[in-house]
């Protein structure tokens, strides 16, 4: 893997957090079996979706209970990989869940990808500064939620920018 220049790797785990039960009971056994072998020096990712719309904009799909990433936390922490990303512009979780996560890093989705609405710089820094409120700053890397495939390129680009200017104010 690292020969061929990979550093990363990510698994984008669809259920866990709609299935909590299940992801105990034998999807961490399957993320562990996934990243065996793999040489320590990749980063080894692990993306928990809480959900995703069928189009832009739609509001009133069914989302994860934001409360399911807390039951994951502490379990998810002890498995062997270095990463986890949660959405948060999507869930709005209470960001205690942070310090659950005592050994990983966490890919915190700041900005929304099923919105065609620009968010503001405000609402951007401040998520980030209440999350920092709950995790060292070298265990944090902002990112959007998931994914920017809904999103015309023009905004998708708007978005990282908002995203990357809120993040050099924090």
């Amino acid at each position: 893997m690292v020969k061929a220049g990979c550093k990363y790797v990510q698994v984008d785990e669809p259920l866990f957090a709609r299935q909590v039960a299940d992801a105990k009971s034998c999807g961490f056994e399957m993320l562990q079996h996934y990243f065996h072998g793999v040489p320590k020096e990749v980063c080894k990712i692990v993306h928990i979706c809480c959900s995703y719309p069928n189009f832009l904009d739609e509001e009133d799909y069914k989302k994860a209970d934001p409360d399911n990433y807390h039951q994951l936390a502490r379990e998810m922490d002890q498995l062997n990989f270095d990463q986890i990303s949660i959405e948060d512009a999507h869930c709005a979780n209470n960001l205690k869940l942070l310090k659950l996560f005592e050994k990983k890093t966490i890919i915190f989705g700041t900005i929304a990808i099923a919105r065609s609405r620009l968010e503001s710089m405000e609402a951007v820094t401040g998520q980030i500064k209440v999350a920092l409120e709950h995790i060292d700053r070298d265990r944090l890397v902002i990112a959007p939620d998931f994914g920017l495939g809904f999103l015309s390129e023009e905004l998708a680009a708007a978005k990282l920018d908002k995203m990357c200017r809120a993040a050099a104010q924090c």
